[in-house]
């Protein structure tokens, strides 16, 4: 049960039949007098494939027309000069976020300045994401001010762990309250598309899956049939077979050095299995944690076993993240990226994502971070 983007609300009749087909839709862009070289990057996803294309905004009014099969985000960047993600200098092209609807095609653009406080006229699914964001732009705006400062703590020559600590519970503490929120959210709006997407983001790093359970019960019968639905479905039932007092599942993959490692070579010690990878910023944030936990605890009791997923031909990078963290304990891999066969196992869909297993071989603990691995291991371990 894992995470994903930002969710808002709104009921769409018929959606279980509009999953079932592609469905063209239309952005109408205009605006006033466009440098003679600017276009416009658009950004979506259909069917976990990527689609990134350009507009040459070569008049005041210009159409894009895609397909997609049920409600999509849709992220346009502004860029003045026509240059690409990949050609840039300097700051990135101002960005706008908005979602389009398979059951009302046409979408319009008004070009503002800022290129974010542009005006999007759409579905009623726009008029929704407008509503939600504004439901959690409290919480947004203090998580990207924490994750800023941890960023720049990160990046420095001699890290404040300290500080790193404090501001690693401030984003647990704003995240608890943001999750808090999207459930009070999900339970007055059972039948809203997006409480949904409200519910798949909260479950993403909840390990009580009962309560993600009884907020999946309330959502209506046309909410459960979709896609989406369906696969929360299985999602929670994975979750059950993953729950505290569960039995861990095995897997073997590959070290760095080549040697095959299973999941079961550990028994007989508490062992700490962690997803993540060397581009997840998150997962390097919360390394410094997981070393000072190693360095504490490490022994004939307690070992961690990191699954990296990095992706086909990024070994180095694997290798970099491993020495430049300082991660002493053993790491594996099959560089498949989200589709590594360990955390597909485990559902995996969302980093850092960690399970703490008994000597006996079932589960004790998920997403136990920071202070709260510490303490839970100082329990275990006294």
């Amino acid at each position: 049960m894992k995470k994903i983007v930002t969710s808002i609300f709104l009921a769409l009749s018929c959606l279980g039949t509009v999953l079932a087909q592609g469905h063209r839709f239309q952005l109408i862009i205009k605006g006033k007098q466009f440098p003679a070289k600017s276009k416009i990057f658009v950004r979506y996803i259909v069917d976990r494939k990527l689609t990134i294309d350009s507009i040459n905004l070569v008049s005041n009014e210009v159409i894009y027309k895609g397909e997609i099969i049920e409600p999509t985000q849709v992220m346009l960047f502004y860029s003045q000069d026509g240059a690409s993600f990949f050609n840039r200098k300097g700051k990135p092209m101002e960005r706008l976020t908005f979602y389009v609807d398979p059951l009302e095609a046409k979408t319009q653009i008004d070009i503002k300045s800022p290129f974010e406080s542009s005006q999007v006229h759409g579905s009623k699914l726009q008029i929704a994401y407008k509503q939600y964001q504004d439901y959690l732009k409290a919480y947004e705006e203090q998580l990207i001010a924490q994750q800023s400062k941890r960023a720049d703590l990160y990046q420095a020559k001699s890290r404040d762990e300290s500080a790193l600590n404090q501001i690693a519970l401030e984003i647990e503490k704003i995240e608890a309250q943001r999750k808090n929120a999207q459930r009070n959210f999900i339970t007055d709006n059972p039948a809203n598309y997006f409480s949904l997407l409200a519910l798949q983001e909260v479950a993403g790093y909840d390990d009580d899956v009962h309560a993600t359970e009884s907020l999946f019960v309330k959502l209506s019968p046309r909410l459960k049939e979709t896609a989406i639905g369906r696969k929360l479905e299985a999602d929670i039932e994975l979750a059950k077979k993953l729950g505290i007092g569960q039995p861990a599942l095995d897997f073997a993959q590959m070290t760095p050095e080549g040697k095959e490692l299973k999941l079961s070579d550990f028994k007989g010690k508490y062992l700490l299995l962690d997803f993540w990878a060397s581009w997840c910023g998150p997962c390097r944030a919360e390394n410094p944690n997981l070393v000072k936990a190693y360095q504490k605890f490490k022994g004939a009791k307690f070992e961690i076993l990191g699954v990296s997923l990095d992706k086909p031909g990024k070994k180095d990078n694997w290798m970099k993240a491993i020495e430049q963290d300082g991660l002493t304990w053993p790491q594996v891999s099959d560089l498949n990226g989200w589709q590594n066969q360990a955390a597909q196992l485990y559902g995996i869909q969302a980093i850092p994502q960690n399970y703490l297993i008994s000597p006996e071989g079932k589960i004790v603990g998920i997403n136990l971070k920071g202070i709260k691995l510490m303490q839970k291991l100082e329990e275990l371990l006294k």
